[in-house]
C-alpha cells in the first residue's frame, strides 16, 4: 500500500492561486504544501515526498518545462498534473515531452481551474490507486460494506450552556481486507455510474437504525445527512424518505438534509418543489459550505433551507485573517435575520469557539467538540461532554475512526459526504 497516497506538491508562481489549490485539495482528504522554484521543488520532493503534483507551466524564473527536468533528475513516481492557460496543443506536448522524460503524466488542468475539474482529476486519481471501479462499488452498497460515520455537533441553549444533540452522518466504506476508504476515492465514481441515490439511501436506512438504537439508550439524537444532487431530480424521493422514517419510527424533524451549492444548480426547478415537499413533511434543510460560493446567497433566497452550516475553510482563518472574521460574524447576522439556524464547521480550537459563541453561532461542529467516530464513541463523547463541556479530545480515537488524510485506520454524503 502507498501511505503517500495523499500527499500532493502545488508548484505555482502566484500566491492567490496556491492557497486556493491548496484549500481545494484539502477537502478532498489531501495534505497539501506548495513550492516556487527549483530549490523549494528539490526541498519539497525530498522530504515531502508527493504522491500527486499539480505544475503550472508558465512561471517566471524555471518555467514548468525546466521544473518537469528537475522532476525527471529526481525520478519522481508522483502523478504530474499540468496546469495552464495556454492552448491545446502546447499543453498535448509538454504532456508528451514529460512521457519521454519517464514521468507519470496525468493529464491537464485549463486556467482558470474549475473546482469541479479538479476535484474529478484527484477523486479519479484515488480511487485508480484503490483499484476502485463502478462495479466493485455497486457490490459494496449492496453488501453494507459503506457505513456510516458520526461527527458530534454541539448547539447552544438559551441560557448559554451547549449540549451534542446531533451529529452529522459521513459515508466510510469498510472492505473486506479491512482498509477503510474515505468518500474522495469513490464518490466521484458513485456520481458517474449513478450510484449516489442507491449509496445515499443506505447510509439514511443505516442511520436511522441508529438514531432508534440511541433511543433505546435514552439518546434523543438528531442526525443530519448529506442529500444527493441525482435526488433532486427524483420526484418520489420525499415519500420514500417518509416511509423510511416511519418503518424506524423516527420522526422525521431529527432527519437534516445537507446538499452543498452545486447540487441546487442542476434541475433547480424541480429542486425546489422537491425540497419544499421535504420541509413540508417536517424535515430540516441545510445549505452546507455556505460562505464560499458564487451563488449561496441566491440559494439561501430561493430554497426553503433552515440551517445554513458556515464553511469550515472561512472557520479555520478566525483570528489570523481579518477578512474571514468578518465574513462569519456578517454569515450569522444574516442568518439570524432571515430566521436560519446557523452552524459553524471546522471548530478546531478554544479561540475560534469564543469568537463564534461572541458572534451569537448557534451550533459548532469541528475536533474541538468531536471527530468523526463509531456510535460507540459518540455515547463517550456525550458522557464526556455533560460532564466536562468542551475539551481538546483531538487523540481520543477508537478502532474504528478514520484519522485526517488517512484511508486506513485503527478506529472509527462534499465533495458530498466528507
Amino acid at each position: 500500500m502507498n501511505e503517500h497516497m495523499d500527499k500532493l506538491l502545488i508548484i505555482d508562481d502566484e500566491k492567490g492561486v496556491r492557497e486556493y489549490l491548496a484549500a481545494a485539495c484539502r477537502r478532498l482528504n489531501f495534505v497539501a504544501t506548495t513550492a516556487v522554484g527549483r530549490e523549494a521543488v528539490v526541498r519539497k520532493l525530498t522530504t515531502f515526498d508527493p504522491s500527486v503534483i499539480l505544475l503550472d507551466l508558465q512561471m517566471p524564473g524555471e518555467d514548468g518545462i525546466q521544473i518537469l527536468k528537475v522532476l525527471k533528475d529526481h525520478k519522481s513516481q508522483a502523478r504530474v498534473v499540468l496546469m495552464s492557460g495556454l492552448d491545446k496543443r502546447t499543453l498535448a506536448t509538454a504532456t508528451q515531452l514529460g512521457k519521454i522524460f519517464g514521468l507519470n503524466m496525468d493529464g491537464s488542468l485549463e486556467k482558470p481551474i474549475l473546482i469541479g475539474e479538479l476535484r474529478r482529476k484527484l477523486c479519479n486519481a484515488k480511487a485508480e490507486h484503490w483499484g476502485v471501479d463502478a462495479d466493485q462499488l455497486q457490490e459494496a452498497i449492496a453488501r453494507g460494506e459503506i457505513m456510516p460515520s458520526y461527527q458530534p455537533k454541539a448547539t447552544r441553549a438559551a441560557d448559554g450552556k451547549w449540549s451534542i444533540d446531533e451529529v452529522e452522518v459521513l459515508a466510510r466504506w469498510h472492505r473486506q481486507d479491512a482498509e477503510v476508504i474515505l468518500p474522495s476515492a469513490f464518490i466521484e465514481i458513485a456520481e458517474e455510474a449513478g450510484l449516489l441515490p442507491a449509496l445515499t439511501r443506505s447510509i439514511v436506512r443505516q442511520t436511522l437504525i441508529q438514531l432508534a438504537e440511541w433511543d433505546n439508550q435514552g439518546l434523543n439524537l438528531t442526525a443530519s445527512v448529506n442529500l444527493s444532487p441525482s435526488l433532486l431530480t427524483d420526484a418520489g424521493f420525499p415519500e420514500q424518505l417518509s416511509a423510511l422514517t416511519e418503518e424506524f419510527g423516527v420522526d422525521n424533524s431529527r432527519l437534516t438534509l445537507e446538499l452543498t451549492e452545486s447540487a441546487l444548480t442542476q434541475n433547480a426547478g424541480l429542486a425546489i418543489e422537491i425540497l419544499s415537499r421535504m420541509r413540508i413533511k417536517g424535515h430540516n434543510l441545510a445549505i452546507d459550505d455556505f460562505g464560499t460560493g458564487y451563488s449561496s446567497l441566491e440559494q439561501l433566497y430561493r430554497m426553503p433551507f433552515n440551517e445554513l452550516k458556515i464553511d469550515r475553510f472561512l472557520v479555520r482563518d478566525i483570528g489570523t485573517r481579518t477578512e474571514a472574521s468578518t465574513i462569519v460574524e456578517t454569515i450569522i447576522l444574516l442568518g439570524h435575520k432571515l430566521g436560519i439556524t446557523v452552524c459553524a464547521e471546522g471548530v478546531e480550537t478554544r479561540e475560534s469557539l469564543d469568537f463564534l459563541v461572541n458572534a451569537g453561532c448557534d451550533k459548532v461542529q469541528g475536533y474541538y467538540v468531536g471527530r468523526p467516530s463509531s456510535a460507540r464513541m459518540v455515547e463517550k463523547r456525550i458522557g464526556e461532554f455533560q460532564q466536562d463541556g468542551f475539551t481538546d479530545n483531538s487523540a481520543d480515537l477508537d478502532d474504528n475512526e478514520v484519522r485526517p488524510h488517512a484511508h486506513v485506520a485503527k478506529q472509527p454524503l462534499p465533495a458530498h459526504y466528507n
